[in-house]
């Protein structure tokens, strides 16, 4: 698997979620840096445990997520906040679900997270993760604030955090990114697992809160 097409396949699943995302009315463009606090701290935060830690308490109910036609493709499923909705309709590309806070954000931007599941055949797990976190300098504008090393559930992973600048929306989006790179066992493909979370209000730590919710409630099987 060439490196150039892991970073296409994973550059695509941010811009896939912008499918939700509609138009913000909102003339705020404050700098980019007056954002990079909440976006490192979504992603220290959401790193400081595992989603194997049982003494974690989640809020919401517990789904299942739709990782797509391959018969190989993990099982996935995370606690959904109160509040939010699950898709699970996604017919473009690699983009398996989507699910999404049922109430719009103080700059009219709906908050989402955009799951996909993508397989990378025989890459391993650290190019999977390398070639993803270099495909986000793809997209406009984009400032990575701060990327941490995780094990979920037992499979390699990274989350990142930054901001970039859609087309058709007036503030720069607070991007978490959790990938995961899947491999049930070592003669099986590895797949690339990415939940995009996207919002724009800096201000909303109960959103904070439901983003954190999802990405340190994601297990396997």
């Amino acid at each position: 698997m060439k490196s150039s097409t892991i970073a296409l396949s994973a550059a695509s699943l941010i811009t896939a979620a912008l499918v939700l995302s509609g138009c913000s009315s909102s003339d705020d463009g404050e700098a980019v840096s007056e954002a990079t606090s909440v976006a490192t701290s979504a992603t220290t935060s959401a790193a400081a445990a595992t989603t194997s830690d049982d003494s974690i308490s989640f809020s919401g109910e517990r789904v299942t997520l739709n990782s797509g036609t391959d018969a190989d493709a993990p099982a996935i499923s995370v606690s959904l906040p109160d509040g939010w909705s699950q898709t699970q309709k996604v017919t473009t590309g690699s983009v398996t679900d989507i699910l999404s806070s049922n109430q719009a954000d103080a700059n009219g931007f709906m908050p989402n997270t955009t799951l996909t599941v993508e397989s990378q055949g025989t890459a391993s797990p650290d190019d999977v993760l390398a070639g993803a976190q270099a495909s986000l300098g793809m997209l406009n504008g984009w400032t990575e604030v701060n990327k941490v090393d995780l094990d979920i559930d037992g499979q390699k992973a990274i989350r990142i955090a930054g901001t970039w600048s859609p087309p058709n929306v007036d503030v720069p989006l607070l991007a978490v990114m959790t990938v995961i790179a899947y491999q049930a066992d070592e003669s099986s493909p590895v797949y690339l697992v990415s939940f995009a979370n996207q919002f724009t209000d800096k201000e909303d730590m109960a959103l904070s809160d439901q983003v954190e919710e999802i990405n340190t409630s994601i297990e396997f099987g």
